[in-house]
């Protein structure tokens, strides 16, 4: 009997012992599980930090190559690019989604430091002619005076746009443009109706006097009058001086057309 109780006795012990040696097993093997799963996670996030950072500075180096080519210092980029299937539009350059450059310069004509010789740069001589021709008999406008503003506002870039909000080819202000009856700017046809109609008004404030219309489609009308004539703000007499040329240039080539 008593072999019998010391034979129990040592196969309870053995098997609690067993038991006790697969759980401190099993424990370890689950810390080591966790251990290798932990190890693993930080891998992938600091390796997707890594990707995240370079395609950043990868951006930033493509945005800085574009800007550089920037034709004149007032002048700067929005990119329009689609975006679950929506039209979007940024000042940075998109990643990895093809963009197109809609907008590229403020008043063309105002940079002080523009390096363009305006006597001998090229002439829009035949964009949107039926849309100006009509726009001018409509309003009395000289055709060559239009030209000279359309390329002094936006070099003909139908998509332009300036940091204050002015729009399209004749750089509406928005609420200019729905004076004039504009509802897309960006429409040539619109744009340009609604320029040369706007033109018209300020030619017809100041008795004809294209300077002066010049001035005021700059400046404003109101700073015109205050000041008894070109106001004394650099842009502004810049603008009008460029403005003077180009007309003399445009108006100079309709009446070599016409001998």
């Amino acid at each position: 009997m008593a072999k019998h109780f010391v034979y129990s006795f040592l196969l309870a012990f053995l098997w609690s012992a067993a038991s006790l040696a697969a759980e401190s097993s099993a424990s370890g093997q689950a810390s080591s599980v966790y251990d290798y799963e932990q190890q693993v996670r930080k891998v992938a996030e600091q390796t997707a930090a890594e990707s995240k950072a370079k395609k950043e500075q990868e951006r930033l180096e493509r945005a800085k190559i574009i800007g550089s080519k920037t034709p004149t210092d007032s002048s700067f980029r929005i990119f329009k690019y689609k975006k679950d299937g929506a039209t979007a539009f940024s000042d940075s350059v998109p990643y990895k989604t093809k963009y197109e450059v809609v907008i590229y310069n403020s008043c063309y004509a105002c940079s002080l430091t523009s390096n363009i010789d305006w006597y001998k740069t090229r002439l829009f001589l035949t964009e949107f002619s039926d849309t100006i021709a009509v726009a001018a008999r409509a309003y009395k406008v000289d055709v060559g005076f239009i030209r000279a503003i359309i390329h002094a506002e936006s070099a003909f870039n139908p998509m332009a746009r300036s940091r204050k909000g002015a729009m399209g080819l004749m750089q509406l202000m928005p609420g200019t443009a729905k004076d004039m009856g504009v509802f897309d700017t960006t429409d040539p046809e619109q744009n340009i109706k609604g320029g040369v109609k706007y033109l018209a008004g300020l030619l017809q404030t100041f008795n004809g006097n294209e300077t002066l219309a010049a001035a005021a489609y700059n400046a404003g009308a109101g700073a015109v009058t205050r000041y008894g004539g070109i106001p004394p703000y650099e842009e502004t007499q810049t603008y009008v001086k460029r403005v003077k040329i180009l007309s003399d240039r445009y108006k100079s080539q309709k009446q070599l057309a016409t001998n």
